[in-house]
C-alpha cells in the first residue's frame, strides 16, 4: 500500500479512531467538520480495501501506514 495514495489527514483520522475517539473528537483535534472526517475515514477504508472501519484500522496497522 502506498502511503502516496493518502492524503494527510485520512491516516490522522484513522490513528485518532483506533484511539478510540468520536468523529467529534478527531474533528476537534483535525480542526475539520465532523462530516469532513467521515468522508476521510471512508475514503481510508476503501484505499485499504477494508469493510468497515475497524477492519481499515487493522489493516492500517497490517500496511505499516498506522506505525511499526
Amino acid at each position: 500500500m502506498s502511503r502516496a495514495l493518502f492524503t494527510e489527514h485520512e491516516p490522522a483520522a484513522l490513528r485518532l479512531l483506533a484511539q478510540g475517539r468520536t468523529q467529534v473528537e478527531i474533528a476537534r483535534t483535525l480542526r475539520i467538520r465532523p462530516q469532513t472526517v467521515g468522508r476521510l475515514l471512508n475514503r481510508a477504508r476503501i484505499l485499504l480495501r477494508a469493510r468497515t472501519l475497524p477492519h481499515a484500522v487493522a489493516r492500517g496497522y497490517e500496511t505499516g501506514l498506522l506505525g511499526p
